[in-house]
C-alpha cells in the first residue's frame, strides 16, 4: 500500500525552490508539495522569481503547488498586494506560464489556495473571487487538531458555503507541527477528528501532517533519528482513518526561524532521508575553515553509507555524488545543501511504500 497522495510542506526559500525546480516529471508527481510563504518573499529579489519558476514547471508536469499563508505577517509585501496574496501570485506564475508556453500553457490552475481553518471573511471572500477566476481545489489547514471534530466539520461546512467550494474539491491538514514522539491518547484523538473530517469531505481528502527535524542540532556526531510523524501516521491509519494521507516537513523544522541579524558561518549539515529515520550529518567550522572542504568530507561520508540511495536516485543525490572529493563539485551554502537533502527527500517519499516510509 503506498501512502496516498503524499504531502511535502517545504518554505519558501531558494534551497526548498531549488530542489522544486529539479524534480522529475514522472513519480514525483504523486507527491502534493505546500510552499508555505514567508516574509522573506517580496515583489523584488531571487524568491519570487525561484517561486514561480517552480510552479511553471510543476504545471508544465500535470502538478499544482499548494501556497500557505501561516507565516505571513500583516506587513508582508505579499500581505500587501492590492487582491491578496493568491491573487498575486496567481497572475504573476499565470504570466510566467504564457510567456514560457504560449498557447500551449496548461489549463490548470497554477496554485491552490491553503487557508487556516479560521481565515477571516475577507480572506474567504477573496478565494472565492480566485475560484471564480479559475475554478480550483482548496486545502483547510488545521492547527488545532484537538478540537472538538463537530466544532471543525462545522467550520469547514461555513469555508466551504463562504468560498463556493464544491464537495470533492476541499482537502483538510491535519497540522500537528513539532513532533518529538507520538504521546499517549495523541493516536486515538487524531484519529477520531481524521475519521469525522473524512466522512464529510470524502475519502483520501484528509492529511496528517507532523515534522521531527530539531530546530537546533547540538551534535557532530552522525546520528539516525526515529522519524516519529511515520509512526504517528501508520497508528492513525490503523486506528479508524485508514484512509488518511501522509505528510511531513521535508527536512527541515516546522517552524521557519527567526531572523538573527547579520549572517554567520554556517556549520555544514545534512538531514538525509532513509525508512522511518533521518541521518543527521553535521561538520563545524573551525577558524580558517572552508564549509565548502567540510561539506566535502561530509558528502564522502554519506555516499559510503549503505543506506546511501545512490547517484541516480534523485537530482539530490546525483549532487551529493558530486561533492564528494572526486566528485567535481562543490557546495559551501544552506540552501545548497537543503536543496540537495528536500530533492532526495521528496523521491523517497514519493518511492516508498506505507511500510518503509
Amino acid at each position: 500500500m503506498h501512502p496516498g497522495r503524499p504531502l511535502v510542506a517545504v518554505k519558501a526559500k531558494l534551497g526548498e525552490l531549488n530542489a522544486l525546480s529539479n524534480l522529475r516529471s514522472r513519480q514525483d508527481a504523486q507527491v502534493r508539495v505546500m510552499v508555505e510563504l514567508l516574509d522573506s518573499v517580496k515583489p523584488t529579489g531571487r524568491i519570487l522569481p525561484a517561486l514561480v519558476r517552480a510552479a511553471v514547471l510543476a504545471a508544465s508536469h500535470g502538478r499544482t503547488l499548494w501556497l500557505d499563508t501561516t507565516w505571513l505577517g500583516t506587513e508582508s509585501p505579499l500581505a500587501r498586494q492590492p487582491g491578496g496574496v493568491f491573487e498575486f501570485l496567481d497572475n504573476a506564475i499565470e504570466s510566467a506560464a504564457l510567456r514560457e508556453h504560449g498557447l500551449f500553457a496548461p489549463d490548470a490552475a497554477y496554485l491552490e489556495p491553503v487557508l487556516a481553518v479560521d481565515a477571516t471573511e475577507d480572506d474567504l471572500r477573496r478565494v472565492r473571487l480566485l475560484l471564480e477566476h479559475k475554478d480550483r481545489d482548496i486545502a483547510i489547514r488545521i492547527t488545532r487538531p484537538g478540537s472538538r471534530p463537530q466544532e471543525l466539520l462545522d467550520r469547514i461546512g461555513s469555508i466551504m458555503k463562504s468560498t463556493g467550494t464544491r464537495p470533492g474539491h476541499v482537502h483538510a491538514i491535519l497540522d500537528i507541527g513539532f513532533l518529538e514522539t507520538v504521546r499517549p491518547g495523541q493516536t486515538a484523538a487524531t484519529a477520531e477528528t481524521a475519521s469525522a473530517i473524512s466522512e464529510l469531505l470524502g475519502p483520501g481528502a484528509t492529511t496528517l501532517l507532523a515534522g521531527s527535524i530539531p530546530a537546533i542540532r547540538t551534535t557532530y556526531t552522525t546520528t539516525a533519528r526515529d522519524r516519529p510523524e511515520v509512526v504517528l501516521w501508520d497508528e492513525v491509519r490503523h486506528a479508524r482513518a485508514s484512509d488518511v494521507n501522509y505528510g511531513d516537513y521535508g527536512v527541515t523544522h516546522p517552524r521557519p526561524p527567526k531572523s538573527e541579524g547579520s549572517p554567520r558561518t554556517p556549520f555544514p549539515y545534512l538531514c538525509y532521508t532513509v525508512p522511518r529515520k533521518t541521518v543527521m550529518l553535521r561538520r563545524k567550522v573551525e577558524k580558517d575553515d572552508v564549509p565548502a572542504d567540510l561539506f566535502t568530507d561530509l558528502a564522502e561520508e554519506l555516499v559510503k553509507r549503505d543506506d546511501f540511495a545512490g547517484p541516480d536516485y534523485s537530482w539530490g543525490d546525483r549532487e551529493l555524488s558530486r561533492c564528494r572529493r572526486a566528485g567535481g563539485s562543490t557546495a559551501g551554502s544552506v540552501p545548497r545543501w537543503v536543496a540537495m537533502a528536500t530533492s532526495h527527500h521528496l523521491e523517497h517519499v514519493a518511492r516508498r511504500s506505507a511500510t518503509d516510509l
